[in-house]
């Protein structure tokens, strides 16, 4: 699985977080293009925007992934 670090955040949950940076790692494919992510470290859930940066997974954004690899499932079956 790939592991990303980013940058220290001021409102992390973990002090190593905190001070290193976040290690996430890929936990779900959503598409090919779209995966979500979790910190070894606090446990942060994030997502791909649209150009590609992290970003944190909101409930809505959970629920958009959720949708999207339905989509993308119904998809691949047809093709």
């Amino acid at each position: 699985m790939k592991t990303y670090t980013t940058n220290p955040s001021v409102s992390g949950t973990s002090v190593i977080c905190s001070i290193l940076g976040h290690k996430f790692r890929s936990t779900r494919k959503i598409t090919n293009h779209f995966s979500e992510y979790q910190c070894r470290c606090c446990g942060k859930k994030m997502t791909e925007d649209t150009r590609g940066r992290l970003i944190s997974l909101t409930p809505e954004l959970q629920d958009i992934n959720e949708t999207l690899n339905m989509i993308f499932k119904r998809r691949q079956i047809q093709l």
